[in-house]
């Protein structure tokens, strides 16, 4: 069995019989629809994606940096689409949007057989079963799981090695992207600074966790491989994100798994021990150059994009919100129970003020907030707010890119973020 590696989430997991590609994701030539940019850059063209030939492809949840458009429309409609079963499931029917004719939804008990007796099981997330899976493979008769964008459940990763046995090899995160710290304005250089640097420990800290949960025989630390458009690009030193190199340097004190290290098209086979290709560590600095030019590049929302509405045919959205507001209060029955009031900042004078303690929606200026408790503010373009109501953009996919923060007390709300995507009409 053998994994070759490419950017983010995106990798080939290849047994004799069976070619599973998980999450591809290109920004060819430094372009991109949703605002998120590979990083580091990468130099693949269409061509090298379509040569993949994948027998299946494994969408593990629709965000933006794992499941896009264009890089899926270069496979062939029938090829068979994996994705785990959800209580909602938007990540078939996102997929079948795209035209697939073959999207299977992995059984929660018996999986999904693959070719020649290779197999999978693909379950929700046990901490956010709402956005993510996790995937574990029988491959040549070797256990590999992939666990992409998930945190680290205790309970989860006992089951999984309960029900599969000795694993071979943990595709594990060494590092989680999100707004925090670096597009929130309540703090200033210094605070982001320490801040990412947290981060980082805690992401760190993850990893040898999931080595020590699964005790797998190779441990491979990946994803968290973008970057984000416009002036967040410069940003980039307060992501919080690791190196993989740092993350299997403290794994090989904390576990006895075999680290491995890949960067863009480098493979490992499981059976020889053998590698393809050379690591090379890439960071802000050896980047500086590209994420300069996607820092340059106009933005969607913005006055002259493509998206932009300008203010005189702007109107206000309070009825709009209304409605809103009541659909997602009927989502915060499914165990998500807080009460924090939020703000939209849609760049006019007055604010609108929203709260999961009620369905009341109001108007006023950021100097005549007096909240007592707890409250975020989220700074959004006008014309993505209407695009988020109308269902066209999925919050969880477009917040990091193009909404700026602001939160007093300083701490994470993660039912507020959670809700803000059944904020729709």
């Amino acid at each position: 069995m053998r994994i070759t590696y490419f950017v983010n989430a995106m990798m080939m997991f290849e047994s004799r019989n069976t070619r599973v590609l998980c999450d591809p994701w290109i920004t060819f030539n430094g372009e991109s629809l949703s605002g998120l940019y590979n990083f580091p850059e990468t130099n693949m063209t269409r061509a090298d994606v379509t040569e993949l030939k994948p027998d299946y492809i494994y969408i593990t949840h629709t965000h933006a940096d794992h499941f896009d458009a264009p890089t899926l429309s270069l496979f062939p409609r029938d090829t068979p689409v994996i994705v785990s079963w959800y209580d909602n499931n938007f990540a078939a029917r996102n997929v079948t949007r795209l035209g697939f004719r073959n999207v299977i939804v992995s059984d929660p008990v018996h999986g999904i057989p693959l070719n020649g007796g290779d197999h999978c099981w693909l379950e929700p997330s046990a901490i956010y079963p709402e956005v993510d899976s996790v995937g574990t493979f029988r491959l040549d008769g070797r256990v590999v799981v992939n666990a992409n964008d998930n945190p680290f459940s205790a309970a989860q990763c006992a089951s999984i090695k309960e029900r599969f046995g000795p694993i071979d090899l943990a595709c594990v995160p060494f590092s989680y992207q999100g707004p925090y710290p670096a597009f929130y304005e309540n703090l200033d250089a210094a605070e982001k600074h320490c801040k990412a640097e947290e981060r980082r420990q805690r992401h760190y800290d993850t990893v040898i966790r999931f080595a020590q949960a699964l005790e797998p025989k190779f441990l491979f630390p990946f994803a968290g491989g973008a970057a984000y458009g416009g002036s967040k690009a410069l940003l980039y030193p307060f992501y919080g994100v690791g190196t993989p190199q740092e993350a299997v340097r403290r794994a090989q004190v904390a576990c006895n798994a075999r680290p491995i290290l890949l960067s863009e098209r480098c493979a490992f086979d499981l059976a020889s021990g053998r590698y393809t290709g050379t690591y090379v560590e890439r960071s802000f600095e050896t980047e500086k150059a590209y994420l300069q030019r996607i820092a340059a590049k106009p933005q969607p929302f913005d006055a002259g994009g493509l998206f932009y509405i300008a203010e005189s045919e702007r109107i206000d959205l309070s009825k709009l919100l209304q409605r809103a507001r009541e659909r997602q209060a009927a989502w915060q029955t499914k165990g998500r129970n807080s009460t924090a009031t939020y703000f939209l900042d849609v760049g006019e004078e007055e604010l609108y003020r929203l709260s999961l303690a009620d369905t009341r929606i109001a108007r006023m200026r950021e100097v005549e907030i007096a909240e007592r408790g707890f409250y975020e503010i989220f700074r959004v373009p006008y014309p993505l707010l209407i695009g988020l109501l109308t269902g066209h953009y999925n919050w969880s996919n477009v917040k990091t890119q193009h909404v700026w923060f602001k939160r007093r007390p300083d701490h994470f709300d993660p039912d507020l973020h959670l809700l803000m995507s059944y904020l729709q009409l």
